[in-house]
């Protein structure tokens, strides 16, 4: 049983022998895995056993990120929007790989494995797609216009979006897919399913024996889901949370110590498919609390509808991977958003709640003496009560003092 990937032939299994290390042309030649050695296999094989789960993940952001560009433009999922274009002077086949562009914004890698900049392209290099939640549109916007020599893919890059990473000095100076800008090899493109779950190869001839990782706490969310630097640290940068620290976060929050799997199914996206992916809403543990002066409310802008829910306040678009939204709100004030939610859940409602909010220097959300954080209130209200949809807008020369005793008894 043989399926085809990027530049390389998977052998699921034939007799026990498996490909070891396959990265589409930079890595071994396929052989035979000793029985005591683990190796990667792909997602197509584990997808030929668990099928039902391998359909479901493919309409997950894991999934998508970096895309490879094969024989046209990239390839997603029906309901996922994608990327219509390259950037302008380019066609898809200068491309070899799409990074993210699932759900917030896209960067681009040319045939030599260097990231495209506004630098060295001339022009802008960075793909926005729409979210609707924060009236964001879709369209090319500047990325890194001073990066005046070729960007690598670098390993720090590439390390949080594919299966099996590997430092050039960890696999012996080589480049996936011999592309000198790429920083290293990886098994599978992609957050596969041996990402998580580690190797396959010992598996895929004896599944009940148990020997493939399947772990359901923090611990493996976290290798990519925190701040490289300082996992005690949520970094910041221009007034938003730095992308990727949900665990981070949630060391900060009211939910420490719970596992990811509590709220999530890891198989599942939440954009695709909510209701499936959320095991636990908000009020399986807090059935005391009401929506207050929120209930029944539905916020709409545009052709957007929310039903208001405890997420729409507790976790605000505070977090910007990449795209960052600037708005100046139809009563004349201006708010700023990311592209993510963010998972500290505590507000903080008070008038100077965006300065205390960060750091002096603003590269990271403050803690306080038990190590909790708070988000400003400014980031969870301005997106309703802005004067653009059916909620009222705050004066101009009001702060950001809201929010405070929303729970009350009714």
């Amino acid at each position: 049983m043989m399926s085809k990937t990027a530049g390389c032939t998977v052998v699921a299994l034939v007799c026990g022998s498996l490909m070891h290390g396959c990265d589409g042309g930079g890595g071994p030649l396929p052989g035979i895995v000793p029985t005591d050695e683990t190796a990667y296999i792909g997602s197509a094989a584990c997808g030929s056993c668990h099928a039902s789960v391998a359909a479901t993940f493919s309409r997950h952001g894991h999934s998508q990120a970096p895309r490879a560009v094969l024989d046209g433009s990239p390839q997603y999922p029906a309901d996922a929007p994608g990327v219509p274009a390259p950037p302008a002077g380019f066609d898809w086949t200068d491309i070899s790989y799409v990074i993210d562009a699932y759900r917030h914004a896209a960067r681009f890698v040319g045939l030599d494995g260097f990231v495209l900049t506004d630098g060295t392209a001339g022009t802008n290099t960075q793909y926005n797609l729409a979210i609707a939640e924060t009236a964001q549109t879709a369209g090319f916007v500047p990325y890194l216009p001073a990066q005046a020599t070729p960007l690598p893919f670098s390993f720090d890059d590439f390390r949080r979006r594919t299966t099996g990473p590997q430092t050039l000095a960890d696999n012996g100076n080589r480049h996936q897919e011999n592309r000198p800008g790429i920083e290293g090899t990886w098994a599978e493109a992609g957050v596969q399913c041996e990402a998580c779950h580690g190797p396959g190869s010992m598996h895929v001839p004896n599944p009940p024996a148990g020997n493939i990782s399947l772990d359901a706490d923090s611990t493996s969310c976290a290798r990519c889901h925190s701040n490289p630097d300082d996992p005690n640290v949520i970094a910041a940068a221009d007034g938003l949370i730095v992308g990727l620290q949900q665990a981070t976060e949630l060391t900060a929050s009211p939910h420490r110590g719970f596992a990811c799997t509590i709220c999530h199914d890891p198989h599942v996206s939440t954009w695709a498919d909510r209701a499936t992916a959320i095991r636990n809403e908000c009020q399986a543990c807090h059935p005391e609390r009401n929506m207050a002066l929120h209930q029944g409310f539905v916020y709409r802008r545009g052709d957007y509808v929310e039903p208001v829910t405890c997420v729409s306040c507790h976790m605000p678009f505070a977090v910007g991977t990449l795209a960052v939204n600037d708005q100046v709100l139809a009563n004349g004030r201006t708010a700023r958003f990311g592209d993510t939610r963010s998972h500290i859940f505590w507000i903080d409602p008070t008038d100077d709640g965006a300065a205390r909010m960060f750091s002096g220097d603003g590269t990271q959300v403050v803690r306080d003496d038990q190590g909790r954080s708070a988000v400003s209130s400014c980031f969870v209200c301005q997106r309703c009560h802005n004067g653009f949809g059916n909620a009222f807008a705050f004066p101009p020369g009001e702060g950001c003092a809201f929010g405070s005793g929303i729970h009350a008894p009714q």
